[in-house]
């Protein structure tokens, strides 16, 4: 039986192949968002205000110079519950590459002593971390969400 070679036919599979969706493989993520930035949450609760202003003290005045000139880094932020008493800090880097540089660098060895010194005023004795993509939307005027809130606002608390 002699087959002879169909133009049309093989386009039609070529087609067909191009749009059929790839089988995902076991153990390989994919994510639809992109990582522009990088944010690790330290987090906590304290038994009252004093002890977030003494970790604040800690965090602020001694692990902030040792990042504030690292490649990449955006910033610090620190959240405070007034009612719940929890306690976050975020440090953010632009990129993976400079986050992964961070997590193995001399300055986070330099910080992570400091950071022993600040669990003794968590409720815990520990901190919890925990890594995100980081994006900030903005509201109609530019600000971020969180700078409509103003120290004071009782409704902030």
């Amino acid at each position: 039986h002699n087959r002879r070679f169909d133009m049309h036919r093989f386009r039609s599979l070529a087609r067909r192949f191009a749009r059929a969706q790839p089988t995902p493989r076991i153990g390989v993520r994919s994510f639809a968002i992109e990582v522009r930035h990088v944010a690790r949450w330290a987090s906590c609760k304290v038994d009252n205000e004093g002890d977030a202003e003494k970790i604040d003290d800690l965090i602020v005045n001694q692990c902030m110079p040792k990042l504030k000139d690292m490649e990449g880094f955006n910033g610090m932020r620190r959240l405070f519950c007034k009612e719940k008493l929890d306690y976050k800090v975020i440090i953010s880097f632009e990129g993976v590459e400079n986050f992964t540089a961070y997590m193995n660098s001399s300055q986070r060895e330099q910080i992570l002593p400091i950071l022993d010194d600040a669990k003794k005023y968590s409720t815990t004795g520990e901190f919890t971390f925990q890594n995100f993509v980081l994006d900030t939307f903005s509201g109609e005027h530019g600000q971020e969400a969180t700078s409509a809130l103003k120290e004071d606002d009782p409704t902030a608390y």
